[in-house]
């Protein structure tokens, strides 16, 4: 072959290579739609405007990229159409595959790929259904060879039809697009960055491998800021914002549940040693939670938490609202009364004016109903709950009586053990789990009465406590702590941002902090109720 020949060859493939690339841009794009659809609502035109842009010069970089650094050199070094196509073909369908597997998965755990997500992914395979992780592989290998099929069927008509392409216009006009997407993306980042502007800024982790610019960092580079200044200024920012809450995150779904009788809930404001052990001695068949049952440290807190099953970050946005609990209204549309009653001496609640109408007084409603019932009391009503137990026990599905503060509590709510509370059930019940919180509680009691298409999470971040499955990692309040659980360890981060990492034992591991993943996952439940 001569020189000029080989020449021609190489220019060739190099034409095919863009034009293969070029394809794949659009497969990316298409792709990515679905991180578009998952992204947080901006609430501004300027938020859409750069997350549209975002997508366009971020989502053609990544194939233009991977065609400079591992498609680029072998069509100098190996110019022959056929191995290039097959390799080309192999490169992008395990460029897609990734692609489409991160993008599946972002939108089921809120973070991108890597050796954790995969372990996560295999063990909720298992938990939905016996088999699923043989099931998940089998549509992984099938996905990845309709993949690259499709690769093969781009990588051959384009080498076909190279000479029809060759001089399209439509390729320089989008490449423009493509190339001025992605230069004013970063720049707006810049300034969204520098003015902490939230629709923008938000977006920081929604794409995969995406860096965006900072003004930070170019800034603090040139000199005009110092990294000091700027995060007290952030600081003094994120200080400044109330937490409101989406409460219910999205319309109850749900159908009723016939079932007789009904549930009570005893919530007493502490349960002591000497109280537990005349529980357990005076009511048969009492049976106690063994793990960790967590409550609160505030009164009023708990009893937001307990009754609207979120976490303490949103109790005064809820009582801004004057918002009933969500499942207060469906219940009574299904004739399924739901009725709230405190004794005497229970200390006044600060809850919103419309709970606060319809707290009754329990000294006058001491008799047994159908439906739920969530009755307040103190240590000095134990004789008076021991006596309704007895009397009315036959006439309930349910009795669950749980402590809301510890009775014994230190100051200090670093460690889980130390808000640990007393939780007790009445009946053949099975709840195994090892940690439980009482946002647990009125999923549990509403169980039986209805069926939602989310289940409760639309208003809640509780599981009931019969609930099958793994539970971990769990992310729990108490503020101004944040308590994330996982199976061998426990993470407590304190207002001033510093993490203390527990294992099994309940030894501090000097220096660990929870692996990135479970982190964000947590972040992203907490924040599930926050009002964008």
């Amino acid at each position: 072959m001569g020189k000029y020949q080989q020449r021609d060859r190489i220019a060739r493939l190099i034409s095919w290579g863009h034009w293969f690339t070029f394809g794949n841009i659009f497969l990316c794009l298409l792709i990515s739609l679905l991180y578009v659809e998952n992204a947080l609502p901006t609430g501004s035109s300027l938020g859409n405007g750069y997350l549209l842009i975002s997508w366009l010069g971020h989502f053609a970089f990544l194939p233009f990229v991977i065609f400079i650094i591992a498609l680029f050199p072998f069509c100098l070094i190996i110019p022959y159409s056929k191995i290039l196509r097959g390799y080309a073909a192999l490169l992008a369908t395990v460029g897609l595959f990734t692609l489409l597997f991160d993008a599946i998965f972002f939108r089921q755990y809120g973070f991108h790929l890597n050796t954790y997500s995969l372990n996560q992914l295999s063990l909720d395979a298992e938990d939905w259904f016996a088999g699923g992780s043989f099931v998940l592989l089998s549509i992984i290998i099938l996905a990845f060879l309709i993949i690259f099929a499709l690769q093969l069927t781009l990588a051959n008509l384009t080498w076909k039809r190279l000479p029809s392409l060759q001089g399209k216009p439509f390729a320089k006009a989008f490449t423009g697009i493509f190339i001025a997407s992605f230069f004013i993306s970063h720049s707006t980042h810049i300034w969204a960055d520098a003015n902490l502007y939230a629709p923008i800024t938000q977006h920081d982790d929604l794409f995969p491998l995406s860096y965006p610019t900072t003004a930070k960092s170019l800034m603090a580079r040139h000199g005009w800021i110092s990294i000091e200044q700027f995060q007290n200024r952030q600081d003094q920012l994120t200080q400044a914002q109330q937490l409101t809450a989406r409460y219910p995150v999205g319309p109850m779904l749900c159908s009723k549940d016939f079932v007789q009788g009904g549930t009570v809930i005893f919530a007493f404001s502490q349960i002591d040693v000497a109280m537990q052990a005349a529980l357990q001695s005076r009511v048969p068949g009492l049976t106690q939670h063994q793990g960790l049952h967590l409550g609160h440290v505030q009164l009023e807190m708990a009893v937001m938490t307990l009754l609207y099953g979120t976490p303490d970050l949103y109790s005064a946005s809820l009582k801004e609202q004057n918002a009933l609990p969500a499942y207060v209204q469906i219940m009574n549309d299904y004739g399924t009364p739901v009725r709230f009653h405190r004794a005497g001496e229970f200390p006044e609640l600060e809850l919103p004016e419309r709970m606060q109408a319809s707290l009754g007084e329990w000294q006058q409603s001491r008799t047994a109903t159908s439906g739920l019932q969530v009755i307040f009391v103190t240590p000095t009503d134990l004789d008076d709950v021991v006596t309704y137990i007895e009397q009315y026990h036959g006439l309930s599905n349910q009795v669950i009586i749980t402590g809301l503060v510890p009775a014994e509590f230190t100051g200090n709510s670093l460690r889980p053990e130390q808000i640990n509370v007393p939780l007790y059930t009445l009946g053949t019940h099975d709840y195994p789990r090892r940690l439980t919180t009482i946002e647990d509680i009125m999923p549990t009691a509403l169980q039986p009465y209805m069926s939602c298409a989310e289940g409760f999470r639309n208003f809640t971040n509780g599981l009931a406590l019969n609930q099958p499955g793994r539970t971990f990692p769990r992310v729990y309040t108490v503020r101004p702590n944040l308590f994330i659980f996982e199976a061998q360890q426990t993470t407590v981060i304190d207002s001033g941002g510093d993490m203390l990492l527990f294992n099994a034992q309940g030894d501090l591991v000097p220096g660990a902090v929870p692996p990135t993943p479970v982190f964000i996952q947590s972040l992203r439940e907490l924040q599930r109720f926050a009002e964008q």
